[in-house]
């Protein structure tokens, strides 16, 4: 009986998140996708920005991440902190998130508030006061964030791993900044990156729950709708170079009590068809315990831990293997890594692919369940990948990979192609 009961509640989620997406575009230029879910009395409202660290000077290095904080600060409605107040009052929950990509705002909660939620965000991403006095109480909250992302040596080893592979992209810059640029901020610069930035043409509203698409639309364009779009001054973002050679780097860090490695590959961008294939591999050789790289480690006591993922990137993408150590098993470790991604290409099996299949499959279905991880996914193929084909033929692209399509990629970007390798020890 649990397995008809598993069985139906998967077929009943599948039509839930099979529901068609209402897109609009704004007169303004703002970009409106609507997700009418009746499955649950939960709504999701996402503001996306395509800002992220990428798109600074160097002089804004940090004020992207920055602005996030800042908007928390009180807008011309609701005075500083009570923006949190009143979402909590509902039931609900309210965050952000820089990235090097993009920025958003989320609010989930429940079905009656939802216009609430609405008005907030717009309040939040549209309306902030950025007053002088604020601006000079968040820098030093900013700064020791970041110091203690240096005391972090997990943040130390990525960001230095990122400065190790991009030589000329604005990738290699952290995404919080550095304490020099932050301190220098001021209000017209601050003020000067936002009114470019988080605007009507930069923008995409993303809603998701048991709502009205046409009600929706109606008070998105009471909200957002009223303000003016302009054009986006967006800087070059200049292309890595094509590495001859592969780069290798070894740091200390006293405060381990293990080693860390690191070794990755130039990837296929998220926007390409062989990103598909890439996601196969990367599920067959280092996701779950069912993983190549798990049975053969970790299993077998050459590891802590070891894992694989690509940076999710529209350009200069990249494809890594990482695994927690004692440093005298390196040698070992990587000798078998190496041996297994050549063995991989004459020994992989359909039946492999297609179970890596599934399991992606089930995976992004299960997790786009929960209207959040929904609208995210929606806000994020917008954003990043720069169309919603991304979000909504994702399943059928993993459907369409063969094994021919994952030898090719490990072929072509990995086996025998220049990387970059980071060593962290105690």
């Amino acid at each position: 009986m649990w397995l008809i009961s598993l069985i139906l509640e998967v077929i009943l989620m599948s039509v839930a998140l099979a529901s068609p997406l209402k897109v609009y575009k704004l007169p303004n230029g703002a970009t409106l996708v609507i997700k009418e879910r009746e499955d649950t009395q939960a709504v999701a409202l996402h503001v996306w920005f395509k800002v992220g660290s990428i798109y600074e000077n160097y002089t804004q290095k940090g004020m992207a991440h920055f602005l996030e904080h800042m908007l928390f600060n009180g807008s011309e409605k609701y005075p500083y902190g009570q923006i949190d107040k009143i979402v909590e009052g509902y039931g609900g929950h309210i965050n952000a998130g820089t990235s090097k990509e993009y920025t958003f705002y989320h609010i989930e909660i429940a079905k009656p508030y939802w216009k609430e939620g609405l008005e907030i965000l717009y309040q939040l991403t549209q309306k902030p006061l950025l007053s002088e006095d604020m601006i000079e109480k968040e820098k030093p909250i900013v700064i020791e964030e970041l110091r203690r992302g240096k005391d972090n040596p997990q943040d130390v080893l990525w960001e230095e791993f990122e400065a190790l592979a991009y030589k000329v992209s604005n990738y290699r810059y952290p995404i919080i900044g550095f304490e020099d640029t932050i301190r220098k901020f001021t209000r017209k610069a601050l003020l000067e990156f936002f009114n470019n930035f988080y605007q009507p043409r930069n923008m995409y509203i993303v809603i998701v729950g048991d709502v009205n698409p046409e009600e929706v639309k109606e008070e998105v364009l009471k909200t957002f709708g009223k303000e003016e779009g302009r054009p986006v001054a967006r800087p070059d973002i200049l292309p890595e170079p094509q590495q001859l050679e592969s780069r290798f780097k070894e740091i200390e860090d006293k405060r381990l009590e293990r080693s860390y490695w690191v070794i990755g590959w130039w990837a296929p961008p998220i926007t390409s068809k062989e990103y598909y294939a890439l996601l196969v591999l990367d599920q067959i050789l280092g996701s779950g315990r069912t993983s190549l790289f798990y049975r053969e480690l970790r299993e077998k006591g050459l590891v802590y831990s070891i894992s694989t993922y690509d940076f999710g990137r529209p350009r200069d993408n990249l494809f890594v293997i990482y695994a927690a150590l004692d440093r005298k098993m390196y040698p070992e470790v990587r000798t078998k890594v190496f041996e297994l991604l050549e063995k991989l290409k004459t020994e992989l099996t359909d039946d492999e692919v297609e179970k890596a299949k599934d399991r992606i499959i089930n995976s992004e279905l299960f997790a786009r369940e929960k209207v959040d991880s929904d609208a995210y996914y929606i806000g994020y193929s917008l954003t990043v990948a720069g169309t919603l084909d991304f979000y909504k033929y994702f399943t059928n692209n993993i459907r369409s990979v063969r094994k021919q399509d994952v030898i090719r990629v490990l072929e072509k970007y990995i086996l025998g192609k220049p990387y970059n390798e980071l060593l962290m020890v105690p």
